[in-house]
Order: structure tokens, then sequence, then C-alpha cells
């Protein structure tokens, strides 16, 4: 049985809340969980938040947990996290993106 480096728990620990939290957005309708939505003066519906940002967020948690996994089994270089950091970064950014340029037409 391979030992689990304090790295490798992190990530699966952090991957696994995450996509708690993501399944609780899209599936329980938990928007208030975002921080800065209100869907009293937002102009997007409230189900397109919690599909759009669910899936956001459940992709994130999914990806964290296989690094993890990923992390566990073998020894990756430390740049790989970086590079899962970024990924992150840039799914955010996507989705803060998404939510500022909907539009009822496109929906």
């Amino acid at each position: 049985m391979t030992s689990l480096d304090s790295i490798a728990i992190e990530w699966l620990a952090s991957g696994t809340l995450i996509t708690i939290l993501g399944a609780l957005i899209k599936f329980g309708g938990w928007t208030w969980l975002l921080t800065g939505y209100n869907e009293l003066t937002s102009p997007v519906p409230d189900d397109v938040v919690q599909n759009t940002a669910g899936n956001t967020v459940l992709r994130v948690g999914i990806a964290v947990f296989v690094f993890g996994m990923l992390a566990s089994m073998t020894d990756p270089p430390s740049s790989l996290g970086h590079v899962v950091e970024a990924a992150i970064v840039l799914a955010v950014l996507r989705l803060l993106y998404r939510l500022n340029t909907w539009s009822p037409q496109a929906a």
C-alpha cells in the first residue's frame, strides 16, 4: 500500500469539497454559495447561473481530485501543480465572462 503525502491529501480533500459544492450549486440550486450573486438584482436568471456556475465548479472539483489521485500514485513535477492552478484561473475567468455577457437571446 502506498502512503499518501500531505500534498496529495490536500489535493484530494480540496477536490472532494469543491466537487460537493459544485453538485450543490448545480443540482441543489445553492446559488447563494456564489459570492456577489443575488437573484433579485442580477439580470441573469437563477437557472442560468445554477447551470453555468455548477458545471464550472464541478469541472474544477473533478480536475483537482484527479490531480490529487495522480499525485498520490506518482511523483508529478512541481510545475504540474502550477498548470492546474492556471487552468482553474482560466475556468473562473471563463465563467465570469459567460455570466457577464449573457443575453436572453442566447438562451
